[in-house]
């Protein structure tokens, strides 16, 4: 369903989807990121701004240039070793934009009702909502702990 102001074309709307569906793949009932109709909601994510349509749309170049460099065909017409490999080959060497796929493809699959509904997540109804008081003892064992980070 192309948005309003469509960025993404169909081979690059097509590139995405089965990128997505690497990062998280089918499993089970679990349908694949890309089944599920990320790409809408990220090309209207994206096209919020310049620099993030310059990321991905050089990303999304960067994924089909690297697959035919190290397979010699295009992302699409990988296996899903080959296309596993092209995308760790793209993370290594584009992190900025590998980073930002991944952010928004686990935002876009874990927000969406179907993943919410097989992991078992049900929104409270708002008249019933009772938060179970938080037991601060559990945090005794945290602020014994010597710090593990670095102060800025």
């Amino acid at each position: 369903m192309p948005t309003s102001k469509q960025i993404l074309t169909e081979s690059q709307r097509d590139l995405l989807i089965r990128a997505f569906n690497r990062i998280i793949p089918a499993e089970g009932d679990f349908p694949g990121a890309g089944d599920l109709g990320l790409a809408d909601s990220l090309e209207e994510t994206i096209g919020r701004t310049q620099q993030s349509i310059r990321l991905f749309l050089e990303g999304l170049a960067q994924i089909d240039i690297t697959a035919v460099q190290e397979h010699g065909l295009e992302f699409f017409r990988l296996s899903g070793a080959g296309q596993d490999s092209t995308l760790q080959s793209v993370e290594q060497s584009h992190p900025a934009f590998f980073n930002e796929l991944k952010r928004q493809c686990y935002n876009g699959y874990y927000t969406n009702p179907l993943p919410q509904e097989l992991i078992g997540y049900s929104r409270p109804e708002p008249s019933g909502y009772r938060p179970v008081p938080f037991d601060e003892s559990l945090l005794e064992p945290q602020k014994r702990r010597t710090p593990f980070w670095r102060q800025v």
